[in-house]
């Protein structure tokens, strides 16, 4: 009866050893924000800038899901104003690109309050593209006001600087960062 108690325990103890420990769920996020020309030459033009996120939450917090990581951008006809070379006319490139990436996002510093609000985040990230010369920043916050469920929001700002393209759309620029703020995430 000992012999048989004592190898059921080692049983169990070795199950709870090789059982994998408990990991958080997953959820991928994204915002759509609008991105317009500065319509200096032709007509207004209107694209957008798609971004996706990863949340996670932890075994212990089920309900509670954070943004971790950028993971991909997505432009859909971003217009950029291109002064090409000297004696070539100016044209508006209008850029369609996907980029896989992996940005981690770091938590911001709650605002200088006695006491913070429970449940409120703001995690931040920042971007700076290899193929040309340009910044992405933005911020995921949840606020602490409106009706429940309360979806985290976004907002930021797009700087493209130099992009060459091809001949006839170079040194490609937003003029100046264009800007987006307050946009819902979405589930993917």
């Amino acid at each position: 009866m000992k012999r048989a108690l004592v190898i059921g325990l080692i049983s169990l103890c070795a199950l709870g050893l090789l059982a994998p420990a408990a990991q958080g769920a997953t959820r991928i996020r994204q915002v759509q924000a609008p991105i317009t020309s500065g319509a200096t030459t032709g007509p207004m033009r209107v694209g957008t800038l798609t971004l996706r996120f990863v949340f996670k939450n932890r075994p212990a917090t089920k309900r509670k899901f954070t943004p971790r990581r950028l993971i991909r951008i997505e432009f859909s006809k971003v217009p950029l104003e291109c002064t090409n070379t000297p004696g070539e006319s100016t044209s508006q490139l209008l850029l369609t690109s996907t980029l896989d990436v992996s940005v981690k996002l770091t938590k911001a510093a709650p605002p200088h309050t006695n006491k913070p609000k429970p449940g409120r985040y703001a995690f931040r990230f920042s971007y700076g593209f290899t193929g040309f010369a340009g910044t992405l920043q933005g911020t995921i916050d949840k606020p602490n006001t409106g009706p429940k469920p309360r979806a985290p929001r976004s907002q930021g700002q797009l700087t493209i600087t130099d992009l060459d393209s091809n001949p006839g759309h170079t040194n490609c620029s937003t003029r100046g960062p264009k800007s987006w703020g307050g946009l819902p995430l979405t589930g993917v």
